[in-house]
């Protein structure tokens, strides 16, 4: 890290408590930023009844609220949807793609109501390693929530002087974190544990039933693979959320696959190896770029593989669908869930 960024930092630990006093005392007669975020009154109204005092754990300590939060700023890419199911709308979200309305696609559009939170990274992706944290604090809030982030320990510390941060848990590695433990987490913090367990219960069910009703995925060897880059294709880890939704199902992914990958999110594999995916079923998750599909299949070595040549592939191209795999919330995975395992179906019965 250069010297320069561990100045700014520094700089914005000893600033962070003045800009919260400036904007506590700012004298707005309707309490909002200059940023245009909702009013924390409007944010209040929504949320759901919690029991307070309230806590969570995760890789950094421990969190804990008094009193329920009005003022939620979601860090993680995908934290909004988490937040949004138990009734809450925050007043700060952080966008990942698809260029939906105040970050939020629409599976949670009903949660979201008549909410408007502000995209605090609107137009400029850069990655969950650059916080904004001026830009946060002028949002006053009560709670950060950094889950499907990779946030450091310097970072929560800066964070923390803002307000109260949850990070993700040292259970998981980086953005591997499944779906039920950001649910809980989440839960846990906003005082309704018992909800984030009903909320599970009930996502796991129709993985359950899906599996029940498909007893032809079992064991079916599979591989999620994307392409951001010529010359290479990205297969999916144990732990992340796209292979996750599929062993729910049923299916397996490859040891060998498992062990490349490692505590990863994924492995790059060159186009040279490209063998390496061909198993029982291959899934290409392509749905943010049409264009996607014609290049994998112009790959020198992609019409040699036994899996193609059997038609066991399927490509992924609907963006909401591929946008619902990625996410892999607990908002996310019923329309996920519904379009896909017809999908999964009719290729692996054509095999």
């Amino acid at each position: 890290m250069s010297l320069r960024v561990a100045g700014r930092r520094l700089a914005l630990v000893l600033t962070v408590p003045l800009l919260l006093l400036a904007a506590c005392g700012s004298g707005d007669d309707d309490g909002s930023a200059a940023t245009g975020e909702p009013d924390a009154s409007a944010a209040a109204d929504d949320a759901a009844t919690g029991e307070f005092p309230a806590s969570v754990e995760h890789r950094y300590g421990t969190t804990e609220l008094t009193e329920a939060p009005e003022r939620i700023v979601t860090l993680g890419f995908s934290d909004q949807d988490a937040v949004l199911a138990f009734g809450i709308a925050p007043v700060a979200v952080t966008d990942w793609y698809g260029e939906y309305p105040h970050a939020t696609w629409p599976w949670a559009q009903d949660e979201l109501g008549d909410a408007e939170p502000v995209v605090l990274n609107e137009g400029a992706f850069t990655g969950m390693q650059d916080f904004d944290y001026e830009a946060i604090a002028e949002f006053e809030p009560d709670l950060i929530i950094g889950l499907y982030t990779g946030m450091t320990q310097e970072e929560y510390d800066t964070l923390s002087v803002i307000a109260p941060t949850v990070a993700s848990s040292p259970d998981y590695p980086e953005y591997g974190m499944p779906w039920q433990e950001t649910t809980r987490m989440v839960g846990q913090i906003l005082g309704q544990a018992d909800r984030a367990e009903e909320l599970i219960a009930e996502i796991d069910q129709r993985f359950a039933d899906a599996a029940a009703a498909h007893p032809e995925f079992e064991g079916v060897e599979m591989v999620v693979a994307e392409q951001f880059e010529p010359g290479s294709s990205f297969a999916r880890s144990a732990t992340d959320p796209r292979t996750v939704f599929m062993t729910q199902l049923g299916f397996v992914l490859p040891d060998d696959i498992a062990e490349l990958a490692g505590d990863l999110d994924g492995a790059p594999i060159s186009d040279e190896l490209m063998t390496q995916l061909d198993r029982e079923l291959l899934i290409w998750n392509v749905g943010h770029d049409d264009s996607l599909r014609a290049q994998i299949e112009a790959k020198p070595l992609y019409d040699q593989l036994q899996v193609v040549q059997d038609g066991r592939v399927l490509f992924i191209e609907d963006p909401l669908v591929s946008g619902a795999l990625t996410w892999s919330t607990v908002l996310s995975l019923p329309y996920a869930l519904e379009e896909l395992v017809p999908q999964l179906a009719s290729v692996v019965a054509g095999a």
